[in-house]
């Protein structure tokens, strides 16, 4: 994501084995300068204040969300900014979360079946907003 947007990413990780992977992927990516990994439960990870883009690829327990997404709203009310969480491959009881949080609008759909064989109806990455997108 950084190579493409030229954005600042930071990449979150529990499990030390991915952790150490995405370290050594980043020596050699093109935009290595712009990519930080903390080795942190989710749960527990302090949301920069300037943090607008949120990207989750299959991630955790709808348990595990509820505390993330209580985390986006402490950043967001310490320093209000639009933001936009875009979740990949998400299950129906994470839909059904996130339909019901506290301040985030369903925003859109991107379907992703045609990246892979079937009709897998998880592929795809639904995009929700928090405060006024300018579009």
């Amino acid at each position: 994501m950084s190579w493409q947007t030229r954005c600042q990413s930071v990449g979150i990780e529990y499990d030390e084995r991915i952790y150490e992977n995405a370290q050594k992927n980043k020596e050699t990516a093109v935009s290595s300068g712009r990519v930080s990994f903390e080795k942190v439960d989710a749960t527990e990870f302090v949301v920069p204040d300037q943090a607008d883009r949120m990207y989750f690829f299959n991630p955790f327990s709808v348990e595990i969300l509820q505390h993330v997404i209580a985390r986006i709203l402490e950043s967001y009310y310490r320093n209000m900014r639009p933001i936009q969480l875009f979740f990949y491959y998400p299950s129906d009881d994470y839909i059904a979360c996130l339909m019901n949080a506290e301040g985030l609008q369903f925003a859109d759909e991107i379907d992703c079946k045609d990246l892979f064989p079937g009709e897998n109806q998880r592929e795809r990455i639904v995009i929700f907003e928090l405060g006024e997108i300018a579009g």
